[in-house]
């Protein structure tokens, strides 16, 4: 069964075709700058590679289209017809507590999803026109799935999710936590414990996906009981350009001190802060970890807020769970980053954690354990395949 992922971004296409069950990819490839003069394209199968970047993908439903034309195409694809696709698998940022699975979409559930647009207002809408792109251009040929980031996260329990403000509130408009990065964490957790040959159902797993968006998630016995990203991704962590919790009347005192109103102050903490903010300069690790090993005083300022707060994380999904067994790092800082990880543990001794500097360095292996012999806590670097968990997931739902 031929099993197309899609992950829509604002202007961007990323796609995997698998042959499932199998698990294999047939092809792959990205469509970026959508809408823009000149498109950034590549397209790669087992024995083909093209790249282009002078053709113009007007909207997604052209990128859509181009990329069948690739995959149906005489002397490169992999299909003759785009009638060979089985499903679409779609990944969706947020569907509330509006649904408890992922589903097959039929335009009830489009409605739905657009009902939960503001939940997520950067990812929502572009997964949402990706898929109503895919049941145009599929037709009624091909199933399309919804795999949501947020399911992960469905039995987090009421002491968890709850916010300390009117309970009325959560009544009339589901204000709670959420949270995100769930088909990460799907995956991560599930190579995490095959690397130490554990069942995810008896340790206590405390996962990391850092990258432009970072998070990190308590795992006690498979569920998710706590998570970092809230109501919307800018809780938690310190991000790229997000902020990471704060105290919450800071808002209102820059409102009424800069004169500024909701609309630019959501603006500030979703694109101005974070490391950004902090730096006052990068947004990206790369530039972040070049200033630290040259001593640029920004950047430190930076990198130690950003280390102290996930280490703080750390600390706290402990407590909550009485003990760790497993801490996993995944996402592009947490898998290419060894000084970020070893300053991250540093100072975790108390938990029986020890570090293998040598393994933490060796990036020739991805997917490793990095903690010592001797540690009490195993520590591992896994690679994040979000495209797999949701050909997983399509598979599952649409095999019968």
């Amino acid at each position: 069964m031929n099993i197309l992922t899609i992950n829509s971004g604002s202007t961007s296409i990323k796609f995997k075709l698998y042959k499932m069950p199998e698990e294999g990819v047939i092809a792959s490839g990205k469509i970026e700058n959508i809408g823009f003069d000149k498109s950034l394209i590549s397209f790669k199968t087992n024995h083909e590679s093209v790249n282009l970047d002078d053709i113009r993908i007007a909207d997604h439903k052209a990128g859509l289209n181009f990329i069948i034309d690739k995959l149906t195409d005489s002397k490169i694809g992999v299909i003759k017809d785009k009638k060979e696709i089985y499903a679409v698998g779609h990944r969706i940022v947020n569907v509330g507590d509006r649904v408890s699975s992922h589903v097959v979409i039929d335009n009830q559930m489009v409605e739905t999803l657009r009902d939960c647009i503001d939940l997520a207002p950067l990812h929502n809408p572009p997964n949402l026109t990706g898929m109503e792109v895919s049941m145009d251009v599929f037709g009624k040929d091909t199933i399309n799935v919804g795999v949501f980031d947020n399911i992960f996260h469905k039995n987090m329990p009421p002491e968890a999710f709850l916010y300390g403000i009117p309970y009325d509130y959560y009544e009339k408009y589901r204000i709670r936590k959420y949270g995100f990065h769930g088909i990460a964490y799907a995956y991560m957790v599930e190579k995490g414990a095959a690397l130490i040959g554990k069942d995810l159902k008896d340790i206590k797993v405390i996962v990391m996906m850092l990258g432009g968006g970072s998070s990190i998630t308590a795992v006690k016995n498979g569920i998710s009981i706590d998570t970092s990203m809230g109501f919307t991704p800018a809780e938690g962590l310190i991000m790229s350009t997000r902020s990471g919790d704060m105290d919450p009347a800071i808002l209102t005192y820059l409102m009424n001190k800069e004169k500024i109103g909701a609309k630019e102050i959501d603006n500030i903490i979703n694109k101005k802060s974070g490391v950004l903010g902090l730096s006052k300069k990068y947004s990206d690790f790369v530039n972040i970890q070049k200033g630290v090993k040259e001593n640029d005083p920004d950047c430190v300022r930076a990198f130690e807020a950003y280390c102290y707060r996930i280490k703080k994380y750390i600390g706290a999904y402990a407590a909550a769970m009485d003990g760790v067994d497993l801490i996993i790092f995944g996402g592009g800082i947490g898998e290419n980053s060894p000084m970020t990880r070893e300053k991250i543990l540093s100072g975790l001794s108390f938990l029986g954690l020890s570090l293998d500097n040598e393994k933490n360095s060796n990036d020739k292996l991805c997917e490793r354990l990095i903690s010592s012999a001797g540690s009490r806590v195993h520590v591992c670097v896994a690679k994040v395949d979000e495209e797999l968990i949701i050909a997983r997931e399509t598979h599952n739902l649409v095999k019968n």
